[in-house]
């Protein structure tokens, strides 16, 4: 048994591990000798950070990546948010010398507080019903117990692979974040391994055991070949489930913190409440409504979005006295601490009638979306990252002729990861999802009817309400004030939306929802 010192080298730098359902008994490719890695395993992701350096990573969610914090920074963890640097995303591909799967940016880093682990969003959903996250392991890593590593990193004898590689290791031994592993003269993790799975297989499923953190690299090209040890030190997984599921679930409507979609309505007297998200489809929808402010009576616009990109919603608001636009960012606390010290992000926003939020560039990033009072032309105001006056940038215009929509709002209908916009036809009352298409030009592609009849609603806004990963639909019938959610199916056309239940009577005092 060999144990590992806190001297090894970081895996970073010109490759990745992958990783799918397969026996471990079957013949795997070392990360050595080059040969190829099962099809399979084409959840293993290479990730590319800038043009200088790349490591591995695991698809655990269709649109997130789990990888080694190390692999974007070798002091302590990554800033939370967009990274520093451009990184790209190869998942599909177990051979990144052919076509197919997907190339995507990062958007977004979530580290994890005390590990090397960060979890990296893609700038869309994987949709390609060949490629199927790996499930995380809930036990952990037993001393004997064989492993299969794998990733895109350097071998013996190339810098930059282009196919993927694996290769067997043993549990040395369990520390309570870690897994020592002994490798072997035909298995090592090398440059650009960092990040990559350690996995095991289990009644026929593939399980994420641990991530790749250090190693030796003994053996691999361009390492002094007096150096022979092949170990290495994986960060455990089995145990960061409810870190992983928060971090996914994180809402652009959650203002409290846990991850649900809640409420914030304004009543007609100026009081402002929230009324906190259950995640539930049946029973209450809604818990019990807190105060989170007074003399809200001021404001003639405001919705919900992520405008500091903190993970937590924040209130964007319109000053009906001159037009001043502000952000009343989100704490995670409730009551009247809900919402902090606010602060202007513009000015003369009384020539917008429509103001709703979403990253419709796909930067990772927090924009605005507005429709000009007088003429109906759509623009998108993108974010920045900042905070004041410079939380915005330049609007581009991504729409014409929008005077004959009577209700406008966000979300992603189509369940892809970008966000549509859903708007309803003032002359009919059919309602129609524009898909977003993540791009500044050709903002939005071809429209289609989702429903019908819609004109006995008198609110409509978005949000999972139900807890399912899917965008629904909130809306009060104006002949007796009911709320009801209408259920995200992820589909397109008229299916895009179930069968409504209730959720909520009585909202007519409610002036804005």
């Amino acid at each position: 048994m060999t144990y590992l010192s806190r001297n090894l080298c970081l895996a970073v730098s010109a490759a990745a591990l992958v990783a799918a359902p397969f026996a471990l008994g079957s013949p795997t490719a070392t990360a050595l000798n080059g040969t190829d890695a099962p099809a399979q395993l084409n959840y293993v992701a290479k990730i590319n950070v800038g043009e200088q350096s790349a490591c591995t990573g695991t698809l655990v969610d269709p649109q997130w990546v789990l990888t080694a914090a190390s692999c974007f920074t070798t002091d302590g963890r990554p800033a939370e948010g967009k990274p520093a640097v451009a990184t790209t995303v190869t998942v599909g591909r177990t051979d990144l010398s052919q076509t197919g799967g997907s190339v995507l940016p990062a958007i977004r880093l979530v580290p994890h507080a005390d590990r090397d682990l960060v979890l990296v969003k893609l700038a869309a959903k994987i949709t390609d019903p060949g490629v199927t996250p790996v499930r995380l392991a809930t036990t952990p890593a037993a001393a004997g117990e064989e492993l299969v590593k794998a990733g895109f990193g350097r071998t013996k004898t190339e810098w930059v692979p282009d196919k993927l590689h694996t290769g067997t290791f043993t549990v040395a031994a369990t520390a309570a974040t870690t897994v020592d592993l002994n490798g072997s003269d035909t298995a090592t993790v090398c440059k650009g391994d960092a990040g990559g799975p350690a996995l095991r297989t289990v009644n026929g499923t593939t399980e994420l055991v641990a991530v790749n953190s250090r190693s030796w690299q003994g053996g691999c090209l361009g390492i002094d070949p007096a150096e022979t040890r092949t170990g290495a030190v994986d960060t455990r997984v089995d145990d960061i489930g409810a870190w992983v599921s928060h971090a996914l679930s994180r809402d652009p409507d959650d203002v409290t913190g846990d991850g649900k979609a809640d409420l914030v309505a304004i009543k007609d007297d100026g009081i402002l409440w929230v009324y906190p998200g259950t995640g539930n489809a049946t029973g209450s929808t809604f818990g019990t409504r807190f105060q989170a402010g007074t003399g809200w009576g001021s404001q003639n616009a405001v919705t919900v979005g992520d405008l500091n990109n903190d993970g937590l919603g924040d209130l964007l608001s319109r000053q009906a006295s001159d037009g001043t636009l502000w952000v009343y960012p989100g704490t995670g606390k409730t009551g009247m601490e809900t919402f902090g010290t606010r602060y202007q992000v513009g000015r003369s926003w009384q020539t917008q009638d429509v103001t709703r939020t979403g990253d419709f560039n796909t930067d990772g990033l927090t924009d605005v979306l507005t429709r000009q009072a007088s003429d109906g032309t759509l623009w998108v105001y993108p974010g920045t990252g900042k905070t004041g006056m410079e939380t915005l940038g330049t609007r581009y215009q991504v729409g014409t002729g929008w005077k004959s929509m009577d209700f406008i709002t966000t979300g992603d209908l189509d369940n892809d990861g970008r966000p549509d916009v859903l708007s309803r036809q003032a002359s009919d009352g059919t309602l129609w999802v524009y898909p977003g298409t993540g791009r500044v030009t050709g903002a939005f592609g071809a429209r289609y009817q989702v429903g019908r009849s819609w004109q006995t609603q008198n609110a409509l806004r978005t949000g999972d309400y139900n807890g399912d990963g899917r965008t629904d639909v909130l809306s009060r019938q104006a002949s007796d004030n009911t709320l009801w959610v209408y259920p995200g199916t992820g589909k397109t056309g008229m299916d895009t939306l179930g069968t409504r239940y209730q959720a909520g009577t009585g909202w007519g005092p409610y002036r804005i929802l």
